[in-house]
């Protein structure tokens, strides 16, 4: 449907849109976990009709919208569904198929209805293989292509040479982290008609137009050089998921640009990285469908100036005589939500300040009743803000099981493609986490199952002849460990080859042969960048680039990642990631001038060392712990902060854990435990070495977040210890 028909059939279509789209891709999700259960089980009846339900909801609702080909393909679906539960007809792999490609091509189509896009993918291939099941036919073979292909799934032209950009190593990285996570990465050849004037100014138009759509890397002329230089047009390294014909056709509205070329673009390291991510494979950005549902809260009507509009498909009425108007749940946006929680935020910062001000009244004036007063009413606020940040935080946790949901579907398809017999086991899908950690986890856990399934799994004729269960067995589990998340990926595999991983390394040049290694930190060779045991690249992992994008992807949330594998018996990837990124009590320490917050979930102990007691083993401070070596870092030397005038004979330590990793912190001074709100650094300073972020203290003063899980990673995996 046409974004211009702003109504159909007297009905507007902005007011039940968004109802509509949330109602739609539980629908689709819903029939898609059903689909892949029903393969399981069989004729399941009850599971059958909950398929045929959802199918004809979903039509039923398209065609109160006017969503004729989401009509179509949902109709072919529904008798199909209808002809099964009626038992004439059986379950099959084939028919199984094609209910998939169903899911996958209305997802597609309700992507371009949320975008205000005409649904331009076709049906017909899909219809009649369902038509043929119908009548007891073997289907004719779906078209893997839509009829709309996004823009990073198309080919580059033989005849086309990527333009060198010059890129930065920082800019590097961005492209071939892109490539890695199946983002698509193109180069946009844009040309200016004849005797154009301000030629810069339509770059920076074109710019602005991009960002919307992406991330702009870099443009060729400057925007410098080419407004002062004769060039009749300019080239644009460009990130985005977007589909090239739309990003084609938002730059040649600008006036003055004549044609746009679009390709993809592969750098000399990118030409090696992963395959793009499918139609399977849903990015982060899809994580609950940019929606949290939230129990026991008033409803609220969605825009201010209308009232709430009911979903297009309403729900049975009730059976025990209560009132059907009674609501216990209400979908809030997360741009709401987001903006509840910087103001919660910001209300910490301000309350901290007060108790500052406080205190310093105190001092000066320790008999004056009104400070004693104001105290008192900083204690009590303190409650209050205690209350109100614990519950607008578990309104940011969301169950991880919105991110586990979309394996099934990833780990049957990869598993009939290489021809292996993998059952995935699905485990703590209720544990609760933030959801900013959510919307960036599902990137990294699909390249550790990618892995799993490739590598990990062996042929079934290679788990027959070592006596194993023909079916391999992939595990995907979530749980609470302290104040962190554990994520488990582990395979019954055939575990790592650690012999040839050192082998690889040695010959990369990547570890000489003095050094002395345990089987955890060979394993772990595995992060490095270019890193790959593959003996032949696959569409499905071997490029050497995954594990390295795992680790930094992990890093950025403050997490780690750790290996345990035994030969023949499998593999487990741990993950450990902060249940929040929002507030955080916090450990304030001096080192120099400067103080540092240390998460408080993270410390595990103060100690209080003698200089003389440190002893330096290949160039890591160490010191002896109840019997235990433990690894030092001196934060001043790590942030090439001065040196002290005069040295103290002893120095406090801040133990600091993450797992089974431990790690002391030499500091000056512990300055107590203080509520801080994490602050990001912006794009330019982000992914700092060792910093998660920054803070606003009572004075006013900016102090900078430690990254635990950074600091571990670095000194204990990077020097093997």
């Amino acid at each position: 449907m046409s974004q211009d028909d702003d109504k159909n059939q007297g009905v507007e279509l902005g007011e039940f849109l968004d109802f509509y789209l949330l109602d739609s891709q539980e629908q689709i999700e819903r029939l898609g976990a059903g689909l892949l259960q029903l393969e399981k089980e069989g004729g399941n009846i009850g599971l059958i009709n909950d398929l045929f339900r959802s199918a004809h909801s979903l039509k039923g609702a398209s065609g109160t919208m006017g969503f004729t080909p989401i009509v179509e393909i949902t109709h072919a679906a529904e008798d199909l569904l209808d002809r099964l539960r009626q038992g004439k007809i059986d379950v099959s792999l084939e028919m199984i198929d094609v209910l998939l490609a169903v899911t996958d091509r209305v997802k597609a189509m309700l992507e371009q209805v949320e975008k205000r896009q005409d649904i331009t993918y076709g049906s017909e291939d899909l219809v009649n293989s369902m038509k043929a099941l119908l009548n007891g036919e073997t289907a004719p073979a779906a078209s893997e292509k839509t009829e709309q292909t996004s823009a990073h799934e198309e080919e580059a032209p033989a005849s086309f040479v990527p333009l060198d950009f010059s890129l930065s190593q920082q800019e590097r990285e961005k492209v071939n982290d892109a490539h890695g996570m199946g983002h698509g990465v193109f180069e946009l050849d844009v040309k200016l008609a004849p005797n154009t004037l301000m030629k810069a100014v339509r770059a920076v138009m074109s710019i602005q137009r991009l960002e919307g759509m992406g991330k702009v890397i870099k443009i060729l002329p400057s925007v410098e050089d080419l407004e002062a230089g004769q060039a009749d047009g300019f080239s644009v390294l460009f990130l985005s998921d977007e589909p090239s014909e739309e990003i084609r056709k938002e730059v040649l509205e600008i006036t003055d640009i004549t044609s746009v070329e679009i390709f993809p673009y592969l750098t000399a390291e990118s030409a090696v990285k992963e395959p793009n991510i499918s139609n399977n494979e849903i990015l982060p950005q899809d994580t609950a469908n940019h929606e949290i549902v939230k129990q026991s809260m008033p409803d609220v009507p969605k825009e201010k100036s209308k009232p709430a509009a009911a979903p297009a498909v309403p729900e049975q009425p009730p059976t025990n005589g209560e009132s059907s108007t009674q609501v216990h749940t209400i979908r809030v946006d997360t741009v709401r939500m987001d903006n509840l929680i910087n103001l919660v935020g910001e209300m910490v910062i301000t309350r901290t300040r007060l108790v500052q001000i406080g205190l310093d009244l105190k001092s000066q004036h320790s008999t004056d009743p009104m400070v004693n007063n104001l105290n008192e009413a900083n204690v009590y606020l303190g409650r209050l803000m205690n209350d109100l940040q614990e519950s607008v935080m578990r309104l940011r946790m969301v169950a991880i099981g919105t991110v586990f949901n979309r394996f099934p579907r990833l780990v049957r398809d990869l598993a009939k493609k290489t021809g292996k017999e993998i059952d995935l086991v699905l485990k703590g899908e209720d544990t609760e986490l933030d959801k900013t950690v959510v919307e960036v986890i599902g990137d990294p856990l699909m390249h550790l199952i990618r892995n799993s399934v490739d590598h990990g799994i062996e042929s079934p004729e290679e788990r027959r002849a070592a006596g194993k269960p023909v079916h391999g067995t992939v595990t995907l589990d979530a749980y609470h460990d302290g104040n962190h998340i554990a994520i488990l990926i582990s395979d019954d595999g055939g575990g790592l080859d650690l012999d040839k991983i050192k082998k690889i390394a040695l010959t990369k040049g990547l570890i000489n042969e003095r050094e002395e290694l345990s089987e955890n930190d060979i394993a772990n060779l595995i992060f490095l960048p270019g890193f790959s045991t593959a003996d032949k690249v696959t569409d499905i992992s071997g490029r050497g680039v995954g594990m390295d994008v795992v680790k930094k992807a992990l890093n950025n949330l403050g997490g780690m990642v750790d290996i345990a594998t035994r030969k023949g018996k499998g593999t487990t990837f741990t993950i450990r990631l902060p249940l929040t990124l929002a507030i955080i009590q916090a450990l304030l320490v001096e080192v120099r001038d400067e103080i540092y917050a240390v998460p408080l979930s993270s410390v595990l102990e103060t100690l209080l060392v003698n200089r003389s007691d440190i002893k330096t083993v290949g160039g890591l401070q160490m010191v002896q712990l109840r019997g235990n070596t433990l690894p030092l870092i001196s934060l001043q030397e790590k942030f090439g902060l001065p040196d002290a005038e005069t040295l103290q004979n002893e120095v406090f330590v801040v133990v600091v854990g993450f797992g089974d990793k431990v790690l002391g912190l030499i500091v000056d001074e512990l300055r107590g435990q203080q509520e801080v709100v994490i602050k990001s650094l912006g794009d330019f300073l982000n992914n700092l070495p060792g910093i998660a972020g920054a803070t606003i203290l009572g004075d006013g003063k900016v102090t900078l977040i430690l990254d635990i899980g950074s600091l571990l990673q670095d000194v204990l995996v990077t020097r093997k210890i």
